[in-house]
Order: structure tokens, then C-alpha cells, then sequence
């Protein structure tokens, strides 16, 4: 919990925040897992047990009573997904947006349709051109500064860096 305060201050002193993956709710996610492979004795194994899911479980700290200066501090939060994801379900966003609006935090979801786990933040960027989340964190944020703005909506389109084809045995045998 310690680091958990340090961060939120940190972020709150910070200007421009910074991005981070969650994991949101893992007391909800265990089942999930052990539907997938990832079985329950094994993953709580790995987690030292299901007492400290507590400590790993954003969507569950930023509800504690006892951190509500800390949750205080949260800086506007942005998170996006795929709803194809097979490895954490959309709705653990979704969830976790709405735990955080209830405590007050500023909270958003966006969601990219038909497109997995790795879609979003490995295969889409890879392919060059439009990147529907580049563009989302990009105008996220340059959201306070129209000059800066003016300049990405004029940028050239991102290149391709791997076949096609690359991509696509890639999204094949992800288990992600």
C-alpha cells in the first residue's frame, strides 16, 4: 500500500502523468485465468496467495477507505482495450473505470472493436498508417496544447515495419 500512496503522489505532482497497464481486479480475474490455463492453484502460487490479490488489485485499493487521500491524488485516468481481448475481458476495464468514477477520480474507457489483447498495442502500431489508439493517447495528450494538436492532424502516415502476413501468424498463435 505504501507504493501505492507514493505513486498517486508522485503522479499528482506530475504534470503529465504517465501510462500504465492494470491489471484491475484480480479477485475477479482468477476464475477467468483458470478458464483459460493459467489454473487457480498455480496462478495464487505465483501471487503468494489469494490474501495478497488485495495488494494487486487497483480496482480494489482505489475502494479502501484507508487510501482515500491517495485515490485523491489519482491523476485523470484513460483505459483502453480491445473488446476481442481473450486475455483480460473488456468488462475488467469497464469495471475498473467505473470503481474509480465512484471514488470520485476522473475515468474513461475506450474500447476498439474486434481487436484482441495484442491488437491494440503491438499488431495495429507494427502495420503502420491509422492507429486508432496512437491517435486516442497521442490527442490524450496533447489535449491542452492546439498548436501541437494542428501539427499531428498534418503528420504523414506511420510506416509499415512487418508483412502482413507476419501480423497476422503473429495474431494466430498469440495467447494473448
Amino acid at each position: 500500500m505504501e507504493s501505492f500512496i507514493r505513486e498517486c503522489s508522485e503522479l499528482k505532482d506530475s504534470k503529465g502523468g504517465g501510462l500504465r497497464f492494470l491489471v484491475c481486479n484480480l479477485f475477479n480475474l482468477t476464475d477467468h485465468f483458470h478458464g483459460r490455463g493459467l489454473y487457480r492453484s498455480i496462478f495464487l502460487s505465483i501471487m503468494e496467495g489469494e490474501q495478497s490479490l488485495r495488494r494487486y488489485s487497483p480496482e480494489v485499493m482505489v475502494q479502501d477507505p484507508n487510501l482515500k487521500a491517495a485515490v485523491a491524488g489519482l491523476p485523470p485516468i484513460i483505459l483502453f482495450h480491445g473488446t476481442a481481448d481473450y486475455s483480460i475481458p473488456p468488462d475488467a476495464s469497464k469495471s475498473f473505470v467505473e470503481a474509480l468514477q465512484r471514488v470520485g477520480v476522473k475515468a474513461e474507457s475506450i474500447m476498439y472493436e474486434g481487436r484482441t489483447h495484442t491488437d491494440v498495442f503491438l499488431q495495429d502500431p507494427m502495420r503502420g498508417g491509422q492507429d486508432d489508439m496512437f491517435d486516442d493517447i497521442v490527442a490524450a495528450i496533447h489535449a491542452n496544447d492546439p498548436e501541437t494538436l494542428a501539427k499531428d492532424a498534418v503528420a504523414p502516415p506511420r510506416k509499415r515495419l512487418v508483412p502482413e502476413f507476419m501480423l497476422k501468424m503473429v495474431r494466430a498463435v498469440s495467447p494473448f
